[in-house]
């Protein structure tokens, strides 16, 4: 029985997705909020689903990188949803069409740019990833 459990425990770590990588993400979008009215920072939100490929490359290989992940909290307040988890509020959900990876960038409560799905130049560069964050 406790060779089972090692043996499940491996497979269940082996498939896991860290979702977090190194950038720091707010709990909730009134906290995003919050943080984005007292700093100027627009809001940075990533909806993803939990067996999505597309989610979890960004994840392990964007949300990993340092420079990305320094970027990002340096210029945004990060939020992340998990929507077959999590119910993100009506404020934000408007701009979810149902595909995933979508990633938004909300400036004062309005959507300033948006993004469904990963562009071919991150998969070779992950730190491209930046050149889409870029807020003109």
């Amino acid at each position: 029985m406790k060779k089972l459990l090692v043996i499940f425990m491996f497979l269940m770590s082996a498939f896991a997705t860290d979702w977090s990588g190194k950038v720091d993400w707010a709990m909730t979008y009134n906290q995003a909020k919050m943080i984005s009215e007292q700093t100027g920072k627009p809001i940075f939100v990533d909806f993803a689903l939990s067996h999505c490929p597309p989610c979890k490359w960004i994840s392990n290989n964007i949300y990993t990188n340092e420079k990305v992940a320094k970027y990002m909290n340096k210029h945004f307040v990060n939020l992340l949803y998990i929507v077959d988890e999590q119910v993100p509020p009506a404020e934000v959900r408007q701009y979810f069409k149902g595909s995933t990876p979508t990633l938004l960038i909300i400036k004062n409560g309005k959507l300033i740019k948006n993004q469904v799905g990963i562009q071919r130049s991150w998969i070779s560069n992950p730190e491209e990833f930046i050149n889409f964050l870029r807020v003109k």
